[in-house]
């Protein structure tokens, strides 16, 4: 039975369909996390917001909250990501009420003056059994999804003990670190956060260039909420 071209161009078309879905299943196969064990998500929304005269986290940038679009973006790239826990470690109530409304693990940091690495350390007794842990801070409205899940597969593939954001040779948030680092972390004290741990084994570091420089901003008073 002779074959038209009509039928030959069908059949070709009918090939790059199957060969793009395979490569898009292919490409989300290799964003998975691919621990044995959990890798945990903290995200930090525990700061006294001193320089911006109320609770920042709570101020809405498009309508939403501030920490809760961080929330949001965690929770999705949790989902692309598999095999992942988040813990929100916070003094808020109605941060913690809304976070546990939305089914993720809620700790309070009864002693936020003691600076974001009490928070860090909180989040971290929770995750410890985690082969790794990401820290995210709730004042970087600006970042997206695709980030996150691109730092935690530059730390996959590049077999470091630790991975950060980086612009302009500017090391920032998220970072991630395996458990070779916990000790260290659970040393350190002040607002200083896992910077310093970074800082002390440069050669130990997968770093993430990071494009648009919107996404590391902090949002520390009124004036740099992005619409000025």
């Amino acid at each position: 039975m002779a074959t038209s071209i009509d039928d030959n161009a069908a059949d070709e078309k009918s090939d790059k369909s199957i060969w793009r879905l395979l490569n898009i299943r292919c490409t989300r196969i290799e964003r998975k996390w691919s621990g044995d064990m959990k890798l945990g998500l903290i995200m930090l929304a525990a700061g006294n917001s001193r320089r911006f005269g109320s609770n920042k986290l709570l101020y809405e940038i498009g309508g939403v909250p501030m920490y809760l679009r961080t929330l949001h973006k965690l929770q999705k790239a949790a989902s692309e990501l598999g095999n992942c826990e988040i813990i929100v470690v916070t003094q808020y109530e109605e941060i913690a009420s809304k976070a546990q409304e939305s089914g993720v693990r809620v700790l309070i940091n009864s002693h936020p003056e003691r600076g974001i690495s009490s928070s860090m350390q909180i989040g971290l007794a929770a995750a410890k059994e985690s082969a790794a842990c990401l820290f995210i801070v709730s004042d970087q409205p600006w970042l997206t999804t695709e980030t996150i899940v691109n730092l935690v597969h530059k730390f996959q593939s590049e077999h470091k003990g630790m991975a950060c954001t980086l612009l302009n040779d500017k090391t920032g948030n998220p970072c991630i670190f395996s458990r070779k680092y916990y000790q260290e972390l659970q040393e350190i004290t002040g607002d200083k956060g896992g910077k310093q741990i970074i800082n002390r084994h440069p050669e130990d570091v997968a770093y993430l260039e990071i494009e648009d420089a919107k996404e590391l901003v902090d949002v520390d008073t009124l004036y740099n909420d992005g619409r000025q």
